[in-house]
């Protein structure tokens, strides 16, 4: 079943509506939840008044789809007939093969799905060195996945190398659109080209037999450098650009045009005690950065 996003976020207890048009609110960010082929324009005087009501530090959104070429793009794949012969990368051609040749993909339920991919999940949340509070006990994590599998257009995906989960992906189809969420692997299996598989089957499954739009793992990355967009291009997908588009609150416009935001991104000894927090601010200053050249 192929979800409007009016209907899917009817799941969450933080929407908000701007002029009848749904958005979240996510690290004190205001976000449309509409993916952004469908964001024609909106009000910004409204928006304002949001973040203000919000107590957001600003709002941004995606317009001019699929349009020239700028600093602000997603990661997308919309090849009508996707397949390996199609692909043009001989590297992620190569990686494809060998994954199809030792691992196996299969939808899975949510409880199996849950038993299986905890351990990875959790060990990747360690490996980034994030603040506890960004862990979820094994209940948390079950909780979640049920929650949300609770809903058509949630679906999960897993890898297994010799009946052993390799690495998993969940994924939103709304609007007729795939949205990538949380993609992990093991890493002493990565020998068996388990992503490569992985994002090959369900790219192909999604645009081919579902017949979607696109699938997209989302915009350009901000906060951390990230080999996923690169492993992505190589293996047939490509940079659809658009118009980044920034809505500051007030406290946000005191940041930047004083200087203060800069001037604290410079003092790199803060990096060791505050690093999530001067990760967040460079990744604020780089955001404001791509909205200038527009």
């Amino acid at each position: 079943m192929n979800l409007t996003t009016n209907e899917w976020i009817k799941r969450y207890n933080n929407v908000i509506f701007i002029d009848h048009e749904p958005w979240e609110l996510r690290n004190k960010i205001l976000i449309p939840s509409k993916p952004p082929h469908l964001i024609q324009s909106f009000n910004r005087e409204r928006i304002r008044e949001t973040i203000n009501e919000k107590n957001a530090l600003l709002a941004h959104w995606t317009d001019n789809w699929n349009e020239e070429k700028s600093e602000w793009w997603w990661t997308c794949c919309d090849q009508k007939s996707y397949d390996i012969e199609n692909i043009k990368n001989t590297s992620g051609k190569r990686g494809i093969k060998k994954g199809l040749a030792n691992c196996s993909i299969k939808r899975l339920e949510p409880d199996e799905f849950v038993n299986l991919t905890y351990n990875i999940f959790d060990k990747s949340i360690l490996s980034y060195k994030l603040p506890p509070s960004h862990r979820l006990s094994f209940l948390d994590y079950r909780n979640k996945i049920v929650e949300q599998s609770k809903y058509d257009g949630f679906e999960l995906w897993g890898v297994f190398v010799k009946d052993k989960i390799a690495s998993f992906a969940t994924c939103l189809l709304v609007d007729n659109v795939v949205l990538l969420g949380s993609t992990k692997s093991d890493p002493d299996l990565h020998r068996y080209y388990p992503n490569n598989a992985l994002f090959y089957h369900i790219t192909k499954h999604y645009l081919n037999e579902r017949g979607v739009l696109y699938i997209t793992n989302g915009p350009r990355t901000l906060l951390h450098n990230t080999s996923i967009n690169d492993f992505l291009i190589r293996i047939g997908y490509r940079q659809i650009y658009g118009r980044l588009n920034v809505e500051l609150s007030g406290i946000a416009n005191i940041l930047i045009n004083s200087g203060l935001a800069k001037s604290i991104e410079k003092l790199s000894f803060l990096s060791r005690p505050f690093p999530n927090q001067m990760a967040k601010l460079k990744g604020f200053l780089k955001l404001i950065e791509i909205s200038n050249t527009f």
